[in-house]
């Protein structure tokens, strides 16, 4: 969405060029045309090309940290007790009219490896501790230990991997980050753990992963992301039965959608207040952010 008037120029971005990369070139032409001022992201993540070109540009950007942080978590714990308790396979065997027991997992106890401990982070550690789930995670520094047993430095990645029954994956994409998740890493976790995805896609090398999930080298994946979105339709991920793919809607919910407003008004009133913005991007960590993601 944009805006304009007269004495100013705002922006209020709601994070469509995600879903519609056809689309990046043409609104970089609008933005030539009437640069802007300012322009608010409704993620948190600020890897597009468009934000390091507004950043260049000398345009304010600014991000929505943590709004998203509860209806995501809900979304990856919806996934993680499908895949305990074995939601598809029932359903698979009431379509067949079989009466199958099967037997599941308790959460209790488990092991739930958190990638990148920010806001959504957090929420996931959260409602594992609720569930009774030992909770670990990785951060550059020491993060708030409140939903917290154990904290890895980055460079201790495959040792949280080992450790983990879930893992998560929440990381921003930056160079450090890009294909993460690769053979070795994948190779790191249990065979019978589940990785979830909703971070970035190129966190995860997907030719790598697909070799997992067809070897059995990891028990599934939960997909909200893919390096090229949509997904390629010829991805062998989408024929996989132990691979969820979701169109990149974890966060679709008006919860969601309101807390963005709320950001964009406070901001709103600091500009027109003529008081300095809150949550300024200072800069873009991705060198190269015109690739994959979009």
């Amino acid at each position: 969405m944009v805006g304009r008037s007269r004495r100013t120029r705002r922006i209020l971005f709601s994070e469509d060029l995600y879903y519609l990369p056809e689309a990046a070139g043409a609104f970089i032409s609008l933005l030539d045309s009437t640069p802007p001022k300012w322009m608010q992201t409704a993620s948190t993540g600020v890897d597009h090309a468009i934000f390091a070109y507004l950043i260049e540009s000398g345009a304010i950007v600014t991000n929505s940290p943590g709004v998203h942080g509860s209806t995501i978590a809900e979304y990856v714990f919806a996934y993680i007790l499908s895949h305990a308790k074995r939601l598809p396979q029932h359903a698979a065997n009431q379509s067949e009219h079989q009466w199958a027991p099967l037997e599941s997992v308790e959460l209790a106890g488990q092991t739930l490896g958190i990638v990148g401990y920010g806001g959504i982070g957090e929420a996931c550690a959260r409602l594992g501790k609720a569930f009774g789930m030992r909770t670990v995670a990785t951060k550059r520094r020491p993060p708030d230990m409140q939903f917290l047993d154990e904290h890895y430095a980055t460079d201790r990645l495959h040792e949280l991997l080992a450790a983990s029954d879930y893992v998560v994956l929440c990381c921003p994409l930056t160079d450090e980050t890009i294909n993460l998740m690769d053979a070795d890493a994948l190779a790191a976790m249990p065979s019978d753990a589940l990785l979830i995805n909703v971070a970035r896609g190129r966190v995860v090398d997907h030719d790598a992963l697909a070799t997992a999930l067809e070897s059995g080298a990891i028990a599934g994946a939960v997909l909200d992301v893919a390096p090229l979105e949509p997904l390629q339709a010829d991805s062998p991920l989408w024929d996989l039965s132990n691979c969820q793919i979701t169109p990149h809607d974890s966060c679709h919910v008006d919860a969601s959608y309101l807390r963005t407003a709320d950001f964009f008004f406070t901001n709103l009133a600091h500009l027109v207040a003529g008081e300095p913005l809150e949550w300024v991007v200072a800069d873009i960590e991705l060198s190269d952010p015109s690739e994959g993601d979009v």
